[in-house]
């Protein structure tokens, strides 16, 4: 096996290792079958901030100038962005909760001022085939990251039942996570998979919709609900399910319509012989 293969088979068994001393200290030393809030979120915060947000900003450095018409990236901004996001997971990992979080605001707006998010679009992006307000939802999706990234810190100095760890982690998930592969996945994808066209529009505008509703409904009801500030928000937790899992479904039937129709110069050629 070679280096990379043995960083990788030594990365892979480090989780499994975490993993199974994680459920022989929740076996023997927890007070329930729940591995405790404080445990869970350091372990959760490895995978999440310190791989997949620096991933998804990786991608957007290279896609969101083509897509959106963005000027180029401010490559020292995302270099502080990226080490302020994993320096954090490394202390979240030393049990040191508030100083790893107040290093995520940090994070998350380094990225945004290295991607210029919010910046006005210098040239015309390229949204053909996708619907009009992808551009909207990808910076809602940054929205939604420094949402996470303050609840976070909210979390670490006021969290007394999980619920406010479990709204900023839903935040990011499905706020940022979900809406950038719902807003990016149905430009790409079609394209990649033999050069095809998403099969519906209004379907993406409404699967993006229906994600940030039911998203909007799960943090707001899940920090006044599990924090016990309101026992009506607990029926709004379901429905949020409900609304999230519709957005999916949609998503991935427009995708599965696209990718089951012909490729698209295979459909002209067919439009011009029957013409």
């Amino acid at each position: 096996m070679d280096a990379s293969g043995d960083w990788w088979h030594g990365r892979i068994l480090g989780n499994e290792d975490r993993q199974l001393g994680c459920t022989v200290y929740t076996s023997a030393l927890g007070a329930g079958p729940a591995v405790p809030i404080v445990l869970d979120q350091r372990l959760l915060l490895l995978p999440t901030w310190g791989f997949l947000v620096p991933t998804v900003w990786g991608f957007n450095a290279r896609w969101l100038p083509v897509f959106l018409g963005l000027r180029a990236l401010k490559a020292r901004f995302m270099y502080v962005a990226v080490l302020f996001a994993w320096v954090a997971s490394a202390i979240m990992l030393r049990v040191l909760a508030v100083v790893s979080t107040a290093l995520l605001p940090v994070a998350a707006i380094s990225a945004i001022v290295a991607l210029r998010v919010f910046e006005p679009s210098v040239k015309e992006g390229k949204l053909n085939g996708v619907h009009a307000c992808s551009p909207f939802f990808v910076r809602g999706a940054y929205v939604w990251l420094l949402v996470a990234a303050a609840l976070s810190v909210a979390a670490a100095l006021s969290d007394h039942e999980g619920g406010i760890w479990g709204a900023s982690r839903h935040a990011l998930t499905v706020g940022f996570l979900a809406t950038m592969v719902f807003s990016i996945g149905p430009k790409i994808l079609p394209a990649f998979c033999g050069a095809r066209l998403l099969f519906s529009k209004n379907l993406m505008f409404a699967s993006l919709l229906l994600l940030n509703v039911g998203c909007a409904l799960r943090v707001i009801s899940e920090v006044i609900a599990y924090e016990g500030y309101g026992r009506w928000a607990w029926p709004i937790l379901p429905l949020s399910a409900i609304v999230e899992l519709t957005a999916v479904t949609l998503f991935a039937a427009n995708l599965a319509i696209a990718f089951l129709r012909p490729p698209e110069h295979v459909r002209l050629n067919c439009a011009i012989v029957n013409h």
